[in-house]
């Protein structure tokens, strides 16, 4: 098949929802930064380069087939974890708020947790899809938990309980894919989730992790504390009425008591900015896209293909769960970012690679399927 053929395939609504999600970041992080005068270290003409980037690394990544991606699976697998135990390492990593989880490469601040998200999710993409009916072995199902684990449990350790936690999403989200093991899936984390939570509680999260789960349901035990900028965000969200305040964002985020607004909190700020028809033009934009990334799970031709849109679509889905969740209080405050709308390179990037990797799914979907037949 000609290129210019497969390209015929290229899904134009899953690169819409994009550009319309990034666009809302730029505008939304630029106004969290108090609109500050337009040049290189302006936060949203940086997001706004990040984001020229990371569609250019799409627009490459879809052009090759992306089957050869199982063919280095492994070596992609250990490209994602060594920056991870890179960290581990005195003098390379740097602490922000308490936390080991980035590395400074000139002006540029990377979180390696972001881009092995998708290494892991590619190596256990090409696991299961070697394994076949094989997958239902308890060995097998084993090795699927060590290779989420493993990454899992460093950037749990650096810490961030957030990102740790999309690794489980992933994981989970992939072995519904896999029919011969969701028997075995869903007895196992029926009989392991709470047991698992009550020993995580007890010897595994650390004290300032359980304030802050417990201060995210209940901000009035710190309101001065760790309560302090949940509360701030609910009420900017409820600040801004139908149609929001304008640019400058609600009072909360105009008055600096709403913190990492372009962030972590950037869904409280756009609230006061846009109000309830903003975001509810935000949320539908999340939906299409969700519903053309389970599309690709649809229409892939091979269990490679499926598991990584699955893989994919589970992190994006969860992410957007989760940062939405902690804004408007119904989930624990987790620094997860908002998927193409919070400020970073590393996660834009991220999606955005991520993306490439379902348009070569639909790009080469029609040439797998001549071959097989």
């Amino acid at each position: 098949m000609t290129t210019g053929h497969r390209w015929k395939d290229f899904d134009p609504y899953l690169v819409i929802t994009t550009l319309i999600l990034m666009a809302f970041g730029v505008i939304a992080i630029w106004s969290a930064t108090e609109m500050a005068p337009l040049g290189p270290n302006n936060l949203g003409v940086r997001q706004a380069f990040y984001g020229l980037i990371g569609l250019t690394m799409m627009l490459v990544i879809a052009s090759f087939d992306y089957r050869f991606l199982a063919t280095g699976a492994w070596l992609i697998y250990l490209a994602g974890l060594a920056p991870l135990f890179a960290l581990m390492l005195p003098g390379i990593g740097t602490t922000i708020a308490g936390s080991e989880r980035w590395i400074n490469f000139g002006p540029i601040s990377m979180q390696p947790s972001e881009f092995a998200k998708l290494t892991t999710i590619i190596a256990l993409a090409a696991f299961i899809a070697s394994r076949g009916p094989a997958m239902a072995e308890f060995g097998n199902f084993v090795v699927s938990m060590l290779i989420v684990a493993l990454p899992m449990a460093i950037v749990f350790l650096e810490p961030d309980l957030g990102s740790s936690l999309v690794f489980g999403a992933i994981w989970a989200t992939m072995m519904l894919m896999t029919a011969r093991t969701r028997t075995l899936y869903f007895g196992g984390l029926l009989l392991m989730a709470a047991p698992a939570f009550i020993a995580a509680w007890r010897f595994v999260f650390l004290d300032y992790q359980k304030e802050r789960l417990l201060v995210s349901y209940n901000p009035a035990l710190d309101p001065m504390g760790e309560g302090f900028n949940i509360m701030q965000a609910r009420i900017s969200i409820g600040s801004g009425g139908w149609f929001g305040a304008g640019l400058a964002g609600g009072t909360q985020s105009q008055l600096e008591l709403l913190t990492v607004r372009e962030s972590d909190f950037i869904f409280a700020h756009a609230s006061g900015m846009f109000g309830f028809f903003g975001m509810l033009a935000l949320l539908t934009t999340y939906l299409i896209m969700i519903w053309r990334c389970l599309s690709v799970i649809e229409v892939a031709r091979d269990s490679f293909g499926q598991c990584l849109a699955a893989g994919i679509t589970g992190a994006f889905l969860f992410q957007a769960m989760v940062n939405i969740g902690m804004n408007i209080g119904v989930m624990p405050v987790t620094g997860i970012t908002l998927p193409f709308v919070s400020a970073g390179s590393s996660s834009v990037w991220t999606f955005l690679a991520a993306e490439g990797v379902l348009q070569s799914i639909l790009m080469h979907r029609r040439r797998l399927a001549f071959q097989s037949g």
